[in-house]
């Protein structure tokens, strides 16, 4: 047996504090089985209380991960928040991975409930005041400890870099750790004050990059079980199809092939083998017969001409002010279905035994996870294990649970644990696309030649169809994740309106990067421009004037042009503001286009992330946004043909190359306010920004994405 040894394990055998922090009416969490070993019960674990907080007796203290890391920095951030109140030495503090469990969950602040989901920009926003207040517990019981030792008042005590003191007196958080524990857990702890915040807003070294760098980080390929089998899977390619028939005979001949067969409850075929590159070569060996079922015919140009045509059948999503008047100007926008192609394609190695079963997979939605996984696999939720290791790229594919799903049926029809690998061949034909869209936006100009007069008709699937009831997805929750920006933007407009026109398509759409704001960055700024040029105005006085009332915005978009500096000469330039998942982005793009080639040499971006936990991540994350942004603008799309997806591979689906990165440049904005998302808020603006700038450059105006040849036209 190869067993993954948790850092949790090294301590069992030790003395140690645990400090629990119970969600709202739970005095006490129930006791969970989260072993990290290989479906190896650790001895020595039973008092486990679900706690955020471990304190060893030799002072390092280990903060157990509800939320995934994959790349966004959260195996830093989130230990920050954590110590910043235990008054921690940072260079002492340890990640682990959370077991899938109620007491994970996270608040998902936009909308009610909490969930344990790492996606929409949510895990500093949701477990900020969580970890908050487990810290601030910690802090307290380790000093009354050390006062009670002492004989001393509590208050006479004080904390930091990991000791309490008190005089001349002092002891580390190790040595007091056996004491703290048998105290009380504080109901309400005291918390800094953000003025007093000494860690928070520095940038210490990411915890998660040195293993990434010496290779001792656990992606979703690395876990193994001795006797564990591969698998490959096809699914029908025909979104909304079925299985007919298989010939497997050429795949059974493959050396290595252990079996192959149709899935139980999935249209897919599976092929199980010794090995993976066995697997692999049973799934090119495969000859299966699909029905297409209703994609037959829905190919990409029909489905824009559904879109376009549901314009006029959409509902009102929202209104501000007034009915919305005459029409001076008027623009069409498209945009089409997005892979989201992470590096990493979706894996999960799943062992389904009698009294229990192990899923060690790279999932951002462990508690999905481990719910259908028990429904699978005939067990209490309570015997389902779900071991999250980092995430070779994400964007939300890794928030659906269909790989782990399968991993879990191959387990449970073999008997023996088997690791399911999605060639990139097979991540592309089944996925959870962003849907394409198509937005009509008309616009009443004042006699100033601002915008008096607003109206929006959207069209696009939703991606809550794969999720909720229908009768839920009339919700302004579910209705925003298309409209959102366009719906409830910052301008300062008399009279707005948009209407929302939900489109039923068999082809499975999810979140990708950013959500609404992936095309409605897109939409809203390029109309915005659009407006600008007919009142002759000069694009970045004009969205100065819409924003007068808005502040914030409008100190977020000055201190983006201000940074930008004098545009070089010979380039040309655009501008675009967004704000998504609580933190506002505005981005200035300078650009040249010669000879039908774009070049974007520079892109200059301030955000308003409210409170900063980590400088150097949310740099990171917009760098990193834009470069996806700017991919999407220059050339991903998904086309269909009888409702199968045509792109296979990269070679189809181009992602933008290093040598096309521009220079960026990030301004964080000063701010307390609460704070905001980072990981998704990076792309909204850009390309807006960057089609703005080409108009500039050209007087072409981009209406739909992506670029493909239409500079060369």
């Amino acid at each position: 047996m190869l067993v993954n040894l948790s850092r949790r394990a090294m301590l069992a055998s030790s003395a140690g504090l645990v400090v629990g922090f119970a969600m709202p009416g739970c005095a006490h969490l129930p006791v969970v089985d989260d072993t990290i070993g290989l479906g190896v019960p650790h001895p020595g674990e039973a008092h486990d209380l679900n706690a955020y907080v471990r304190v060893a007796p030799d002072g390092t203290i280990v903060l157990r991960m509800g939320a995934s890391e994959m790349g966004q920095g959260v195996y830093t951030s989130l230990p920050m928040i954590l110590a910043e109140e235990l008054d921690a030495d940072f260079a002492r503090v340890r990640v682990e991975s959370a077991p899938a469990d109620q007491a994970y969950q996270h608040l998902n602040v936009d909308y009610p409930g909490s969930s344990q989901v790492t996606g929409g920009s949510l895990s500093v926003r949701g477990y900020w005041k969580a970890l908050r207040e487990a810290g601030a517990a910690a802090r307290e019981m380790l000093a009354a400890a050390a006062a009670s030792r002492w004989g001393v008042a509590q208050a006479d005590c004080v904390t930091g870099a990991g000791m309490v003191r008190s005089g001349d007196r002092s002891a580390p958080y190790g040595e007091l750790a056996a004491e703290a524990a048998l105290l009380p857990t504080p109901s309400k702890p005291r918390l800094k004050d953000p003025s007093q915040f000494t860690l928070l807003g520095t940038s210490p070294p990411r915890l998660d990059l040195p293993p990434k760098v010496n290779g001792t980080a656990v992606f979703g390929a690395d876990p193994q079980v001795e006797g564990m089998l591969h698998a490959s899977i096809k699914h029908c390619p025909h979104h909304g199809g079925h299985f007919v028939s298989l010939d497997d005979a050429a795949a059974r001949k493959v050396p290595g092939v252990v079996d192959v067969f149709k899935v139980d409850g999935i249209e897919a075929v599976a092929v199980v083998a010794e090995h993976f590159w066995a697997a692999k070569q049973g799934y090119e060996a495969l000859k299966v017969s699909w029905d297409p079922g209703p994609s037959k015919g829905l190919d990409s140009a029909k489905v824009s001409a559904t879109l376009h045509a549901s314009l006029d059948l959409g509902k009102r999503a929202w209104k501000h002010g007034d009915p919305v008047g005459a029409t001076t100007i008027e623009a069409t926008y498209e945009v089409p279905y997005l892979d989201h192609a992470p590096i990493e394609t979706p894996t999960a190695l799943a062992w389904v035994q009698a009294d229990r079963c192990d899923i060690w997979a790279p999932t951002q939605a462990q508690q999905f996870v481990k719910t259908y996984a028990a429904a699978i696999a005939g067990l209490p939720a309570s015997k389902v294990y779900v071991h999250t290791t980092f995430l070779g790229g994400g964007f939300g594919r890794k928030g659906f649970w269909d790989f782990t799903d399968a991993a879990v049926r191959l387990s449970k029809h073999t008997g023996k644990p088997v690791k399911l690998i999605y060639t990139r061949e097979e991540a592309f034909a089944f996925g959870y696309y962003r849907p394409a869209a198509v937005a009509r936006l008309r616009a009443g100009l004042a006699p100033d030649g601002l915008i008096h007069d607003f109206y929006a008709q959207m069209a696009s699937q939703n991606i809550g169809q794969m999720l909720v009831p229908e009768f839920l997805l009339g919700l302004e929750a579910f209705i925003g994740t298309v409209t959102d920006g366009v719906m409830h933007h910052p301008y300062g407009i008399a009279n707005s309106q948009v209407d929302y026109a939900r489109v039923e398509l068999p082809i499975p759409v999810g979140w990708w990067r950013s959500v609404h704001g992936s095309h409605n960055g897109f939409i809203m700024e390029s109309f915005v421009d659009e407006c600008a040029l007919a009142a002759k105005a000069d694009p970045v006085d004009y969205r100065r004037k819409l924003l007068a009332d808005n502040p914030r915005f409008l100190n977020c978009f000055n201190m983006a042009v201000d940074a930008a500096g004098p545009l070089p000469a010979g380039q040309s330039r655009g501008v675009a503001i967004f704000k998504s998942f609580g933190s506002i982005v505005a981005e200035v793009a300078d650009v040249t286009v010669t000879g039908g080639q774009l070049d974007v040499h520079r892109v200059t971006a301030a955000v308003d992330a409210g409170q900063v936990v980590h400088p150097d991540t949310i740099k990171a994350q917009v760098e990193s946004a834009i470069g996806h942004g700017l991919s999407m603008v220059l050339g991903e799309a998904i086309t269909l043909v009888d409702g199968a997806v045509q792109q296979g591979n990269f070679h189809n689906y181009p992602i933008m190359g290093m040598g096309m990165m521009p220079d960026v440049h990030v301004v964080i904005v000063p701010s307390r306010e609460s704070p905001g998302g980072i990981g998704e808020v990076g792309l909204p603006p850009l390309p807006g920004a960057v089609c703005n700038a080409i108009f500039a450059a050209t007087g072409k105006r981009i209406r739909s994405l992506p670029l493909g040849k239409q500079l060369s036209i």
